[in-house]
């Protein structure tokens, strides 16, 4: 008897076969919480699990041979943008999964590569390495009206030096979790293909190089997460501050006010090794940059903390599945998606791990995985598909009264669209008991960590004492049970 098969008193009921594109947060958690019930397999483009957490040494400006790889050929980039000593910006239980702590000496900020061992001990435990195939880049996802199954998935060996054979199988339901930290958002400034230095997006940045940033005056664009982590490596952390030494820092963006108010920053200011200018870039020239506050200045590197871009490339979008906007700039929004997951066109295409900008974003990606699973368990359903793209037209409609951006609709924040609103409207629909209490015990560190924010303390954050928050507060997030 097939695996995939149980036997009742009477017949033979098939387990739906469910198609998971992705091995990173969201692709483990798919895979658990889906095996028990589905016959599973996971997708995964690299030589092994981690997706964002997974580093490599090797970027586009390193790769010995880009063609020889499919996701870069598909995607336009690589994977990885993990550089290799990145520190997480959250305490350790917030990215804590359901039955599964962290070991106790885990610091509560802690190494990347700490949270990736966590995530390979997470796919042990639950033993979801036998469901997963490695190296495997999924190049297409049709609907197929004419099979058994509905959907179609081809898929390629990542190395296709060794192995150009396309693969297909097919299956009831496919849930995307191909990430969205992949594919740069690169600015397109005048003059930007003139630029005589050196220019990439922080994407490719593995290690602090010197060729890169010793003794030169670098430009950086963004003032953000990322490029707040970039000013902490060139002068603060005690691994890298030694390695290079930087001529003068600039930096620059669509805002500048978290760096601004930051007091951290302000003995560079005042040794004049940093200076923020404001008004974004103007203009590109071979060895200078022009800004919007008047300014000019010689420039020797120019890097890019200027965020990511969805790409889902596997879906033609002849089959309008799903569309993405190009009104303001594509890569931002696409849909029609029904609360931000399900996808409206085709109900048994799900999107896990979209929404982003909140303190407990992995156990908002597990309550959408409980969903998919009550779905396929029959224990819930969808409303129609007229009820849906009107549900998700009126959204849209909020979204912009609240003067937001498009490409904001699947970032949460406080004046909009908040992450506890959209929890709210998950637990609507679920059938099953919700788990508030544990995590409202996180919300005395959620509010410390936002303070330090909201002040620009780019350094303290990394080294906080959370433990007056978290130490002996009985967290402990089990599983629900269906």
């Amino acid at each position: 008897m097939e695996i995939s098969e149980i036997v009742t008193s009477t017949t033979t009921v098939r387990k739906p076969k469910v198609a998971i594109i992705g091995a990173g947060v969201s692709g483990l958690l798919a895979a658990r919480h889906l095996k028990d019930i589905a016959d599973i397999k996971v997708y995964e483009s690299r030589e092994d699990v981690g997706g964002l957490w997974l580093y490599s040494e090797h970027s586009e400006r390193s790769h010995p041979n880009l063609e020889s790889n499919a996701f870069y050929n598909l995607y336009g980039c690589l994977q990885s943008s993990l550089y290799h000593n990145m520190i997480t910006n959250a305490p350790k239980e917030c990215m804590t999964f359901k039955d599964f702590k962290h070991s106790e000496d885990t610091p509560y900020i802690m190494h990347s590569k700490t949270f990736y061992n966590y995530l390979k001990e997470y796919a042990a435990k639950f033993d979801l390495m036998r469901h997963i195939e490695l190296n495997r880049t999924v190049t297409s996802l049709k609907a197929i009206k004419d099979k058994e199954n509905r959907y179609r998935i081809q898929h390629i060996c990542t190395n296709i030096k060794e192995d150009t054979e396309v693969v297909e199988d097919f299956f009831d339901h496919v849930v995307v979790c191909n990430g969205h930290c992949s594919v740069p958002n690169m600015p397109n400034f005048e003059g930007t293909d003139s630029f005589e230095g050196t220019q990439f997006h922080i994407h490719q940045l593995k290690k602090m190089e010197p060729q890169d940033f010793d003794e030169k005056a670098v430009l950086i664009v963004g003032a953000w997460i990322s490029a707040n982590d970039l000013i902490l490596n060139l002068f603060f952390r005690e691994d890298t501050k030694d390695l290079v030494h930087p001529k003068k820092v600039y930096i620059t963006g669509r805002t500048t006010e978290l760096i601004e108010k930051s007091k951290d920053l302000q003995e560079l200011n005042d040794m004049g090794l940093l200076e923020i200018k404001k008004g974004n870039v103007t203009r590109i020239n071979p060895n200078s940059v022009e800004f919007g506050d008047g300014t000019e200045e010689e420039i020797d590197t120019i890097i890019y903390s200027t965020g990511y871009r969805y790409s889902i490339p596997f879906i033609d979008p002849k089959d309008k599945i799903i569309e993405f906007d190009t009104k303001q700039k594509d890569g931002y929004y696409f849909g029609p998606l029904y609360k931000r997951m399900f996808c409206i066109n085709e109900p048994n295409i799900y999107f896990v791990g979209l929404v982003e900008k909140a303190p407990l974003i992995h156990y908002i990606h597990e309550r959408q995985v409980f969903l998919i699973k009550e779905l396929i368990l029959g224990k819930i359903s969808l409303p129609s598909k007229r009820e849906m793209l009107s549900e998700l037209e009126k959204d849209l409609s909020e979204h912009e009264e609240r003067d937001e951006k498009l490409r904001k609709f699947f970032k949460f924040n406080k004046k909009g669209y908040s992450h506890k609103e959209y929890s709210s409207e998950l637990e609507q629909l679920t059938t099953m008991k919700v788990d508030t209490i544990n995590y409202e015990l996180l919300e005395p560190a959620h509010k410390a960590k936002a303070e330090l924010e909201k002040s620009g303390s780019i350094v303290k954050i990394k080294s906080f004492d959370f433990s007056k928050y978290l130490d002996d507060i009985g967290f402990n997030p089990t599983s629900y049970k269906f």
